[in-house]
């Protein structure tokens, strides 16, 4: 039995080739809604679904964009791909997801991977250091992927591949440090990521900047993992260093600061778990702005990152200009495959046809078309939100 083409379905609809093609491949020139619904009817009766290579050689486009997290379980990194997810599909694109766990050899794979999935274009998620000569081996991969024609967008760090949206976590950890002191805080403890995550360097030195500010030393400084076991480990050094604090109930209490919320939730946890009263005995604040933190109880102190207005900027920088009037099987013709054309009905062209070569040069000159705009980087700052467990209990 052979597989069902789009002339059946148009055939079986009583509609000509081109307008089953608008309906079923999401053109923004739609005809009627009684015809739509028609030619979706005949569709669905007879099976039919679009060849998804078809339509990726006759949009030069394979229409998927490769996403590079690191942690999928850190609801920093789980908000960026929900949203990244869903501006996506709603241009018709799809995502493919891969996690790095800050881990040089598969981040490289991931990225090798995803190419070989011949993908339009790699979003990359968070920050890290391998050194200058690991480094070098991930920008190699990007540099040729845009040659190809593909596109790049970092959020967080720039590789100096493609386009960037860059946070300004000094700063904005600054500000936080700033308005916690202006509240009335003045015992501070403060957190670093162990493995030499730029952004939480960056995080940490601006929050240590505003106390030096206002001569306040940090009572405590502690490394660790940055997800939430290495805000469960610090928690339990933070009641340590406290059974044997001779600070008074006057001072106030021991303000944590954290440079990711996944941390700060963490420490939260496993402070409540040890008996310890947040925000009595211990305040704590975070960076990020992920949806558990308004959630958690109490209700976190956070730097408030656009996370969807950030997946919504990278996701508009990898689509197609035209990707709203993408019409594959209309644009590909109808010639016979047997003369190596792609057709309507969702035959492949050969990789050495005419067509294929068109397709390629096509590729070729909107990449090189687009290599100037996308040298461009935007910064956004967050805000700052002060929650309940930085609160402090009126003084008599």
């Amino acid at each position: 039995m052979r597989a069902v083409r789009l002339s059946d379905v148009a055939q079986d609809a009583g509609v000509s080739l081109a307008t089953a093609s608008r309906v079923l491949n999401g053109s923004s020139r739609v005809p009627g809604k009684a015809v739509a619904e028609k030619v979706r009817r005949s569709a669905a009766k007879l099976g039919y679904v679009a060849n998804a290579q078809a339509q990726a050689l006759a949009r030069s486009r394979s229409g998927l964009i490769g996403l590079v997290v690191h942690d999928i379980s850190d609801p920093y990194f789980a908000t960026f791909a929900r949203s990244i997810q869903q501006k996506a599909f709603a241009s018709r694109s799809q995502v493919m997801l891969t996690q790095t766990e800050r881990d040089l050899s598969t981040e490289a794979q991931a990225i090798r991977s995803l190419i070989a999935q011949q993908v339009d274009a790699l979003i990359l998620v968070g920050t890290h250091r391998y050194g200058p000569d690991s480094d070098r081996e991930i920008i190699t991969l990007l540099e040729g992927f845009r040659r190809n024609g593909g596109k790049v967008v970092s959020i967080g760090q720039s590789y100096g591949v493609g386009r960037t949206i860059a946070t300004e976590n000094m700063a904005a950890a600054q500000e936080l440090a700033t308005s916690l002191i202006v509240a009335g805080h003045r015992r501070f403890a403060t957190l670093q990521s162990s493995a030499g995550i730029p952004s939480a360097a960056d995080r940490t030195g601006g929050f240590h900047a505003a106390l030096a500010e206002s001569d306040i030393e940090p009572e405590l400084s502690i490394s660790g993992t940055l997800d939430r076991d290495g805000g469960h480990a610090v928690a339990r050094q933070i009641a340590e260093h406290l059974a044997g604090s001779s600070h008074s109930a006057e001072e106030g209490p021991l303000c944590v600061f954290a440079p990711a919320d996944v941390m700060a939730l963490g420490v939260m946890g496993e402070l409540r778990r040890l008996g310890i009263d947040v925000p009595g005995q211990v305040a704590v604040a975070g960076f990020g702005g992920v949806p558990d933190a308004a959630d958690a109880s109490p209700s976190l102190t956070t730097i408030a990152l656009p996370l969807e207005k950030m997946a919504t900027d990278a996701v508009e920088w990898v689509l197609p200009r035209d990707h709203d009037d993408a019409e594959p099987d209309e644009v590909a013709g109808t010639a016979d495959p047997a003369e190596g054309e792609l057709t309507a009905d969702g035959a492949a062209a050969p990789a050495g046809s005419a067509s294929a070569e068109a397709s390629s040069d096509e590729s070729i000159s909107e990449s090189g078309e687009a290599g100037a705009d996308e040298r461009a980087e935007i910064r956004v700052r967050g805000d700052v939100l002060l929650r309940e467990s930085t609160e402090l209990a009126p003084r008599s």
